[in-house]
């Protein structure tokens, strides 16, 4: 593996001391072009520190490649040279990403139909296994389909640690800020070559899904096809975004054209952020900041 890592964010609240790992919690964000750290205290959500890693391209992989390479090529002997990996905590979560997702009623999931649910939308092959979790007290769940290899390194490096659908995680997030709102509203969570688009509606899960995308107007397309199956007017909606995005990027000019207008999403407030935060773009990280916090 020749893809270099990059350090794009590290910030150390004065208050943070590795020696009191047991009074911290350790969210992970495991996604397929790098990984990211957020250390909170136990009891008062404080953030203590948080650390984002991106990866450049394996040899030979293609810019239009989406996902997690089939094999392990040396992501977690990286992830493992991160001093906060070595540190112990009092609970660790980790949330893996994957446009492999499909979304049902939990109840089938937990009664053993999900590789029939999975398959519906992802044909599963031999190499990946499938990882479910609830989204919302009405019962919808999320599945993902992940690379068997990242659930045997995790358990190994991180023994104990609770594994989490990182779109499971967005949609909770996404829920329990919005529950007390009555309007439809509309979100989109952009990754490299693939986004998730979320729909909610006070604290129900109207829609949730992941698409591949390789132009910019692909990601306007699906964002359009979507709402009118919904019912809903494009040209008269407000899309909420977050991921790690460049504000330059093309894809925000072709949703201007069709949307009513683009806001980003505010950072949750259950966090104490302190001032060694100050300036972070917020929005570039909504999941890992939920990891601490959305718990059903």
């Amino acid at each position: 593996m020749n893809n270099p890592l990059e350090c794009i964010l590290h910030k150390v609240d004065p208050q943070f001391a590795a020696s009191q790992g047991f009074r911290y919690r350790l969210s992970v964000l495991l996604d397929a072009d790098g990984f990211s750290f957020l250390v909170t205290h136990a009891n008062t959500q404080k953030i203590l520190s948080i650390s984002v890693y991106k990866l450049g391209l394996v040899s030979g992989q293609s810019v239009e490649a989406v996902g997690w390479p089939t094999k392990n090529d040396g992501y977690f002997d990286l992830l493992k040279n991160i001093d906060v990996v070595n540190q112990h905590f009092q609970r660790i979560d980790i949330a893996i990403s994957s446009h492999k997702i499909t979304v049902a009623p939990f109840v089938f999931l937990k009664h053993g139909h999900e590789t029939d649910l999975m398959n519906a939308a992802h044909q599963k092959n031999e190499e990946e296994e499938i990882l479910t979790e609830a989204v919302s007290m009405d019962g919808s769940a999320v599945a993902s389909l992940i690379p068997e290899y990242i659930k045997r390194n995790c358990e190994t490096i991180f023994p104990g640690a609770n594994l989490h659908c990182e779109a499971a995680v967005l949609a909770k997030g996404l829920l329990q800020k919005h529950q007390t709102s009555n309007l439809r509203q509309v979100f989109i969570n952009l990754h490299h070559r693939y986004f998730d688009l979320v729909v909610v509606q006070g604290p129900n899960l109207i829609y949730l899904n992941a698409f591949k995308y390789i132009e910019p107007s692909d990601v306007l397309y699906f964002v359009v096809f979507v709402l009118e199956q919904l019912g809903m007017t494009p040209t008269e909606e407000t899309v909420t975004l977050m991921g790690g995005f460049s504000e330059s990027t093309p894809i925000l000019a072709h949703l201007k054209l069709y949307c009513a207008s683009l806001v980003y999403i505010e950072k949750p407030t259950e966090l104490e952020y302190g001032e060694v935060l100050a300036g972070i773009t917020f929005h570039k990280y909504f999941t890992l900041l939920n990891l601490p916090i959305c718990e059903l």
